[in-house]
């Protein structure tokens, strides 16, 4: 039947709530025909509005398609499937799509993104689960997700409630992990590698708080640093020992203005001299020569002293040329050999993060907008483009804007 007439079901037939191809062809009757449907058209397939009739939504994705449904108080257009895809959206040709997906909706894509969703004031996309993930992203060549912002975090996430804001910082960051009442904020785990990596050319990890009482940081485990550490603070650089009472004391470290090694032994006088060998693994890291030993007797002498030292060695003999036998203990400390051009009492100045920046303006919707045009523009084939083309210079005066089903014609009684 060649005709550019409507059809509305206006209940005065046999059929008032839908339009089929033969009496028995609704759910569990016989189906007499391949489609149910196949409609052509120079601006559209198909169009259909439930329920009050109302102005086509028309947009730049609306105003032509194969099929355009729309309705004030329901849903414009619905897919479902009980075994398959609800709904299928596919942009470009041959496109490879893995068998046995099952969805309620489907994008399929070659180059072009397969979904994408867009909100002037809202989430473009938001997902929901009751038990399992809202969302999930994989890739096998590429990043799984990627969160990108202008002005605000690109990743956030929260666990139950947000947790407390970093003091002195806009709390702006690529990725941003916060909790109220779940403990963490961020965990990051592996079983080859790293859990966590932190890089910056400024300060590649922060941690502090301020609160009292509470650690800035703590360490669970062997710690490795390869560089220096310098430690600030009334007490730094404390041991935390057993007791016996179960309790943990704290004891310090001894400090210097100079990068000393040291070495503890003990020997005996032979005659009142004798020659001590170093260490030989010592003797490796300090500068060859530059120690200093101390001395101290273990029994009544005319006393000790150093004669002479060497890289190996160093000869211990008593005072007054005394003749005696007994045991002492020494102490050498000697420079480290591998630290060069050290100044005793050197300035030092804390690297600090730096001042936090002014938030950046927000762009305007039009700036916005035109950018990922550009984006849609940079990805489009040249298929694509013409197509583009060809659909702006379309007339929209063609275009059915309104939908009004005909007048109930009246029946004499």
């Amino acid at each position: 039947m060649g005709t550019d007439a409507t059809f509305f079901a206006d209940g005065s037939g046999n059929f008032a709530d839908a339009f089929a191809v033969a009496p028995d062809g609704g759910p569990g009757g016989t189906l007499d025909y391949d489609w149910g449907t196949v409609a052509y058209g120079n601006n559209g397939g198909v169009v259909g509005c439930g329920g009050t009739p109302i102005t086509r939504l028309l947009g730049p994705y609306s105003t032509f398609a194969g099929v355009h449904g729309t309705a004030s108080d329901f849903t414009g257009v619905a897919g479902t499937s009980v075994n398959h895809v609800g709904v299928y959206g596919q942009v470009e040709d041959n496109i490879h799509l893995p068998d046995n997906f099952h969805a309620g909706v489907l994008g399929a894509a070659g180059n072009q993104p397969g979904v994408i969703g867009f909100s002037e004031g809202n989430a473009g996309v938001r997902g929901f689960s009751f038990s399992s993930v809202g969302a999930i992203g994989g890739s096998s060549g590429g990043p799984g997700v990627i969160g990108v912002s202008d002005t605000q975090n690109g990743v956030l996430g929260i666990s139950f409630l947000t947790g407390p804001e970093v003091p002195n910082t806009p709390n702006i960051a690529a990725v941003v992990g916060t909790s109220d009442q779940q403990q963490h904020g961020v965990i990051g785990t592996s079983n080859a590698s790293v859990g966590v990596i932190g890089f910056s050319n400024n300060i590649g990890v922060l941690g502090f708080t301020t609160t009292p009482g509470a650690l800035a940081g703590q360490f669970i485990g062997d710690v490795e640093i390869d560089g220096n550490l310098t430690v600030t603070g009334s007490f730094p650089k404390g041991c935390a020992v057993p007791f016996p009472d179960g309790t943990h004391r704290t004891l310090y470290c001894m400090e210097s203005p100079e990068v000393w090694f040291e070495d503890f032994g003990a020997a005996k006088l032979k005659r009142g001299r004798v020659i001590v060998k170093l260490d030989a693994d010592f003797a490796k890291v300090i500068k060859r020569g530059d120690y200093t030993v101390f001395l101290t007797p273990e029994g009544d002498c005319r006393g000790l002293y150093v004669r002479r030292k060497s890289a190996a060695s160093f000869e211990v003999r008593e005072l007054m040329g005394g003749k005696s036998a007994i045991a002492f203990s020494y102490r050498i400390v000697g420079r480290r050999k591998d630290v060069r051009g050290h100044k005793r009492f050197a300035k030092f100045d804390s690297v600090r993060p730096p001042a936090p920046r002014a938030p950046r303006r927000a762009p305007t919707r039009a700036a916005f907008i035109a950018e990922l045009e550009r984006e849609a523009r940079a990805r489009a084939t040249p298929s694509m483009r013409r197509s583009d083309k060809k659909v702006a210079a379309m007339p929209p005066a063609t275009l059915p804007r309104r939908l009004r089903p005909p007048a109930r014609r009246r029946t004499s009684g």
